[in-house]
């Protein structure tokens, strides 16, 4: 057998043996599914960090959600024989209904299925790969430990002595046969203070480096846009955190993972074309002439106010937000052919036609208080996260 087929047989063996001695999700102190709790209590990791990582997960792309639910149909209850997903196989007990057990198991498509549409195939295949790595170094580095018991399972406290009875009898004597005093305890020596750890100062050096590295590497390499170097600081800060849950140290670093995955998602969610911009403005055109082909902004405001144009001739023009809010006001009695689109999700006012939520788009006609006739706006009003208005005051 080659070197490489040993390892991947040694990296197969590690995964059946974490299989084997799964997590068992807790009836205490859990958020939802118990999922966090239990690999915290298995692997004697700190739950918050484990939520983090999930959260985490989640912004990157939603992988984080199909990951919990797996875990939920996966990892059997405290106190029964089998997970709920082998229960309703008939291989063992579980104190889940067999309806919740299926009605989560069909939850899994809807978000397999925004896994997959909100990224790209190889962000979430790279992600789940870094998930069964993380489980991996889990189980190679901690699976020899025993897992915390539940605070409901706490050992009960000692029975304190008999009133009036010594705790201390050299002789072994009846209990009131002596009268001596307790001896005075000796003084113990302070507990040696754990050697300060250094993830957390490393990590951020290297998430500086990173930042570094892109910005010098942008110049030549169009892939280091400022989207995909959030993406790279927020796996350091998560690979910084993992490690420093073996060592006990970089519990400081959630304070950044959390806002730099926040606003990676964000910028994920939200599909800038060219450069970023953050403006907000007004245009008010008095000529046909004067109207631009297009009014676009990143993040901001624009509001185009045709109002001011003549009575006759034709305009063509497009607002263009991709966070942020884009507002047409035409005159009452030109003929307006439009289309409003909210790509991501937004809230959509056009000409009396209303819509909102994720990935909405109205369209149509409207001639104005005269009827046909007059001058004719053709728009295309989008914004990717934020609000549409077209209106006719």
């Amino acid at each position: 057998m080659s070197g490489t087929e040993k390892a991947m047989q040694g990296v197969a063996d590690t995964l059946r043996e974490f299989w084997a001695h799964r997590p068992v999700r807790p009836r205490a102190g859990r958020k939802v599914g118990g999922v966090a709790a239990g690999i915290a209590l298995r692997f004697q990791i700190d739950p918050v960090i484990v939520r983090i990582a999930f959260v985490a997960l989640a912004l990157s792309g939603g992988v984080g959600l199909p990951v919990y639910l797996a875990g939920w149909l996966l990892l059997p209850e405290e106190g029964d024989e089998a997970s709920p997903l082998e229960a309703l196989l008939n291989r063992g007990r579980s104190s889940m209904p067999q309806g919740q057990t299926v009605l989560l198991g069909l939850l899994m498509f809807p978000v397999l299925a925004f896994t997959v549409g909100s990224g790209s195939g190889f962000q979430v295949f790279v992600t789940l790969g870094a998930v069964v790595g993380g489980f991996y170094l889990l189980q190679k580095n901690r699976g020899h430990l025993q897992p915390v018991a539940p605070a409901t399972l706490a050992d009960p406290p000692a029975v304190p002595p008999a009133p009036g009875a010594p705790a201390w009898d050299p002789l072994g004597a009846a209990p009131f046969a002596w009268d001596l005093p307790e001896p005075a305890p000796k003084p113990q020596p302070p507990a040696p203070r754990p050697p300060k750890s250094r993830v957390g100062m490393t990590t951020l050096g290297v998430a500086t480096l990173t930042v570094a590295a892109s910005a010098i590497l942008s110049v030549w390499v169009p892939w280091f846009t400022v989207p995909h170097t959030i993406g790279l600081v927020v796996a350091v800060l998560a690979a910084g955190l993992l490690v420093g849950s073996f060592t006990g140290g970089g519990r400081g670093l959630i304070w950044l993972l959390v806002p730099a995955s926040v606003i990676g998602f964000a910028m994920t969610a939200v599909d800038f074309d060219g450069p970023t911009s953050v403006s907000s403005y007004t245009v008010t055109p008095k000529a046909v002439t004067d109207v631009r082909d297009r009014y676009e902004t990143s993040v901001g405001s624009v509001m185009l106010d045709l109002r001011e144009l003549p009575d006759s001739g034709e305009v063509k023009t497009a607002v263009d937000v991709e966070l942020g809010e884009a507002v047409v006001h035409v005159p009452k009695n030109a003929d307006v052919t439009f289309r409003c689109d909210a790509s991501s999700i937004g809230e959509l006012d056009c000409l009396g036609k209303r819509a909102e939520g994720s990935n909405v788009a109205v369209d149509g006609r409207d001639l104005g208080e005269n009827g046909e006739g007059g001058l004719k706006i053709e728009l295309d009003v989008q914004a990717s996260v934020g609000e549409v208005r077209v209106l006719r005051d």
